[in-house]
């Protein structure tokens, strides 16, 4: 079951062929490794875009972080682990 976090974190993303992935992020002064992008999907705000990813971590714990074009800020919206 998933909880609702909706917390801002600290993200590192990648950019390979003009695609965003986010690789490492941190949340509560612990860092998370992400070991699988399970999915992406995004949601249109105005002319702007909140970009969504479903990760997992190297515990194999899920999370959907969350950027926000309109102010470039990352946001665990979800998790089902630690």
């Amino acid at each position: 079951m998933y909880q609702e976090i909706e917390e801002p974190v600290d993200v590192i993303a990648v950019f390979e062929k003009g695609r965003m992935s986010p690789v490492r992020f941190k949340w509560k002064e612990r860092v998370y490794k992400i070991s699988k992008v399970t999915g992406t999907w995004h949601s249109e705000v105005g002319k702007y875009r909140l970009k969504y990813y479903a990760v997992m971590d190297d515990s194999s714990n899920f999370f959907e972080l969350s950027f926000d074009e309109r102010d470039t800020c990352w946001m665990l919206t979800k998790t089902s682990g630690s």
